[in-house]
């Protein structure tokens, strides 16, 4: 083949500025590439031009091409491992540039497990390849090819060099980018996920929810009723003097506990008090009530200086704070053994603050709190969106429990 004509220098340079331009306002590989490619032509003819960007921590690459179409362009949606790429050794750092007069005969291309189909498929015999620097480290490669064998000189090299440099900071800009794109989507992926789930599992637990008061009401309006009646009943048979009167007061007794345990089952799985008189209503009833079915002497407290606005939440969210603190109430008098209780409804702009804070033993001297009781205060916490704060109280003395609830706005 005749040896061909050199570039006049202005020549370069005016085609160097070209790809400066055509580079301009390019936000994608593909279109990147097919821009350039016919200002690089001018530099460096070419039957094919591709462009192979690592990814995986150098692990695959990615490639984009231009002129002949070829397999290499499927590698852009599914990278290839670099220990198959024919040009390995100047992806690693390993060679400088890789010119092949005949790849079709060059040995550096056959090795066991190399992807060289898309190169013999195509006849691409003349290749020329040169790495794509930034930041002082190999990123990729640039690589023009001829279908003529002996095609490339060295001069070809050093204009090929000069073009990747070019390119070199516009693609690590553009794969920085893409890459922080990616990761925006898949956050956002996860986020809308992890929202559609917690929506999810709020509705299923407010069906839950309702569920529970439906059984209350069936306990209520049923089993109860028909227990008052039993009830009555023993209490004629007594007043009758029939024989068995011991063992008829006996079963009365025992029956009588039953029906007490089961309307304290009906308050816990229905606040009626929440739903008829509103959360702080509900609040007040809960902390007497539990105080009063201790049998201890505690004192309790309730302030709300947000002007009830737990009143104004959305039912499911008023009925999940009261069972997180129910919990916490359940907690503090079961376990600290607390002289009061105080239960605190405050606001910031953006939240909603409710904090119970007992004067007993605290976390290190009230024994084994029930993990699953704690558990079950983060998970409802969750639901919500809200965060749940366990710790010691003021000075180090009793337990501080803080639920904090984003604010509608801030949710």
């Amino acid at each position: 083949m005749a040896p061909r004509a050199p570039i006049a220098a202005e020549n370069v340079l005016h085609h160097f500025l070209g790809i400066s331009r055509a580079l301009a306002g390019r936000l994608d590989f593909q279109s990147m590439i097919d821009a350039v490619s016919e200002e690089i032509r001018h530099i460096l003819p070419h039957d094919h031009l591709d462009v192979s960007l690592l990814l995986d921590n150098h692990s695959h690459l990615s490639a984009y091409e231009t002129g002949v179409h070829t397999a290499w362009g499927d590698f852009a949606n599914h990278p290839l491992p670099i220990a198959q790429s024919p040009i390995r050794a100047l992806l690693r750092g390993d060679e400088t540039y890789i010119l092949s007069d005949d790849a079709m005969n060059d040995a550096r291309f056959q090795f066991p497990g190399a992807i060289n189909h898309p190169i013999f498929d195509a006849r691409l015999r003349s290749r020329l390849h040169v790495p794509l620097r930034a930041r002082g480290e190999v990123i990729g490669a640039l690589s023009c090819s001829m279908h003529t064998a002996n095609f490339y000189t060295l001069d070809d090299v050093r204009h090929t060099q000069h073009v990747a440099d070019l390119l070199a900071s516009y693609l690590y800009a553009l794969h920085q980018t893409e890459q922080a794109k990616q990761l925006a989507i898949a956050e956002a992926q996860i986020r809308a996920r992890e929202e559609g789930l917690r929506l999810g599992v709020l509705r299923l637990t407010e069906e839950l929810e309702n569920e529970r008061q439906r059984i209350g009401m069936d306990l209520h309006d049923q089993t109860l009723a028909d227990m008052t009646r039993l009830y009555r009943r023993i209490g004629r048979l007594q007043l009758q003097g029939n024989a068995g009167g011991a063992e008829l007061a006996q079963l009365g007794g025992a029956l009588q506990d039953s029906m007490q345990e089961l309307r304290s089952i009906i308050d816990a799985v229905k606040p009626t008090v929440l739903q008829l008189f509103g959360f702080e209503e509900g609040l007040e009833d809960l902390l007497l009530r539990s105080v009063r079915n201790s049998g201890l002497d505690i004192a309790t407290h309730l302030r709300d200086s947000t002007d009830g606005l737990a009143n104004r939440l959305a039912e499911p969210q008023q009925i999940a704070l009261f069972r997180i603190i129910q919990e916490a109430l359940n907690n503090a008098i079961k376990h600290a053994a607390p002289q009061s209780i105080a239960v605190d409804i405050t606001t910031t702009d953006s939240h909603l603050h409710l904090t119970i804070l007992d004067d007993g033993l605290g976390l290190d001297g009230a024994g084994p709190l029930e993990s699953s009781g704690l558990k079950n205060m983060q998970v409802r916490a969750q639901l919500l969106s809200a965060q749940v704060h366990i710790g010691k109280g003021p000075h180090g003395k009793g337990t501080c429990v803080k639920i904090s609830l984003p604010l509608p706005a801030h949710a």
